[in-house]
């Protein structure tokens, strides 16, 4: 028997900051921008418990939760903290298994060999304890037989507790959730699954084959074995670092100051050059996203001529990038009013006919550096090409 472990962090974000501010443990807390008497921008990111039994969540407006809870405690977000800590939990599980995969910023999972359901559990418990002991964090573990029902497990276990799914139980385990339950399953398939009558996995696996395909196309019968607990063995990923790191942010008025947007472009690629260091990446495409006053979104991405690690090439690049988008946000201005605005001059409200909300960079393509990549940089290999 090969068990599937899955760990997946608690409240990962207000968790982190917990252990710098242990004095608001048991409290309303979220880790979100600045609520501003309810006048805020910007969303929650994470929320502990005490505050979700409040309805504040992930991606609630900071206006909202200030509605909600005017008292809540915020903390703004430190994600090279976050990142620094998820590298020591991930650091763990692969010290106990070379076959480790990390998903995102706060789930892993990695295969056991216990002999029995009480075996593997013990294992799970053991690996809580130690993160809880050397991290000072909670998570939640989720074990089955294969990584979606250790997945679906964890879920269920939260916050705090551990799941065991062995094969013969996961029909009656999987029957009374949601459909939306399974990893796969988002808004628009729980709907149309729902105008078939189906809410349930139990009523996912008394369905027609027929009545599913509808609804799922070519995932019918996947997820009608995975409902009626047919255990099949899943290909176990490859070990893949992230596709990309990036970096955001909200101003807290929409602005058209040119030298404004750019100030806090050069600082987010300064936090994003941290993170590529820290994580001993190096990136090749370097993107640039605007949100502006209207909602629209705009972005311009320019690939290097080869992998690079330098934070000075990256805010380079990004100014760059920045420039041809505001050229994009001033044309507009000028079909809309016949006028151009001055760059860092703010122009007159009535005519200004455009504003940046939210400005953000990311990079891609990334790999680990080697050698000849790092004397290439030290002699400023590389340029923003054209």
């Amino acid at each position: 028997m090969r068990w599937v472990v899955y760990l997946d962090m608690d409240a990962f974000y207000v968790s982190c900051e917990l252990k710098r501010h242990p004095e608001l443990h048991g409290k309303v807390v979220a880790v979100s921008a600045d609520p501003k008497g309810g006048k805020g921008r910007g969303v929650v990111l994470s929320a502990s418990y005490e505050a979700r039994a409040l309805g504040l969540r992930s991606a609630l407006p900071v206006s909202q939760a200030f509605a909600l809870c005017p008292d809540y405690a915020w903390i703004p977000p430190d994600f090279p903290f976050y990142e620094e800590n998820s590298r020591e939990v991930m650091a763990l599980l692969r010290e106990r298994s070379a076959e480790a995969r990390t998903f995102s910023i706060d789930e892993a999972a990695f295969r056991s060999e216990a002999p029995t359901p009480e075996a593997v559990e013990a294992e799970g418990r053991s690996l809580q304890r130690e993160v809880r002991s050397r991290f000072d964090l909670p998570c939640s573990i989720g074990i089955g037989p294969t990584l979606t029902i250790a997945k679906i497990a964890s879920d269920r276990a939260k916050p705090g507790g551990v799941v065991v799914v062995p094969p013969d139980s996961v029909q009656a385990f999987l029957a009374p959730l949601p459909v939306r339950s399974i990893p796969g399953i988002g808004k628009v398939t729980e709907a149309a699954l729902a105008a078939s009558g189906i809410r349930t996995i139990g009523e996912m696996a008394g369905a027609p084959i027929d009545r599913l395909r509808k609804a799922l196309g070519g995932m019918a019968g996947a997820m009608h074995d995975l409902a009626r607990g047919v255990v099949r063995e899943e290909p176990w990923p490859e070990e893949e670092g992230p596709r990309s790191l990036g970096t955001m942010s909200t101003f807290d008025v929409d602005t058209s100051r040119v030298d404004e947007v750019r100030g806090e472009l050069l600082r987010l690629c300064l936090s994003l050059s941290e993170s590529v260091t820290k994580q001993g990446r190096w990136y090749r495409t370097v993107t640039v996203r605007l949100r502006a006053s209207d909602f629209q979104q705009l972005q311009r991405s320019r690939t290097l001529p080869q992998r690079t690690a330098s934070g000075e090439l990256l805010a380079r690049t990004a100014t760059q990038l920045l420039d041809q988008l505001v050229g994009e946000l001033e044309g507009r201005t000028h079909e809309r009013h016949g006028s151009l605005s001055e760059p860092g001059v703010v122009p007159p409200s009535p005519a200004r006919g455009w504003g940046v909300r939210t400005v953000g960079v990311s990079v891609s393509d990334l790999s680990e550096g080697s050698a000849s990549q790092k004397r290439l940089d030290a002699f400023g290999g590389g340029s923003a090409g054209s």
